[in-house]
């Protein structure tokens, strides 16, 4: 069964993608191996640095959930993903 896990995220995306930037870095999210799908992904930012784009997001992704994997880190330590808020109910705007 998967968890639905709401968070905010930035994921560093490499410049000259083959695909749109918002596809690109939806792509990006959906390899983390706990995620089974992205829900939704909405950019809210882009800031550039040298070698890449750093993507800001609100994101709804299904994540397994299994009794040894942590989703929060799992999610957080995947490459590319520089900073991950997990967003609770009360949080959401």
């Amino acid at each position: 069964m998967a968890e639905l896990v709401d968070a905010r995220v930035t994921l560093r995306v490499p410049r000259g993608g083959r695909t749109a930037l918002r596809e690109e870095a939806r792509e990006r999210l959906a390899r983390v191996p706990a995620v089974e799908r992205v829900e939704t992904f909405d950019v809210t930012g882009v800031r550039p640095g040298l070698n890449d784009l750093r993507v800001r997001a609100r994101t709804t992704v299904a994540c397994e959930t299994d009794a040894g994997t942590e989703v929060d880190a799992a999610l957080a330590g995947a490459v590319g993903v520089e900073r991950l808020e997990r967003l609770d109910s009360e949080s959401e705007q």
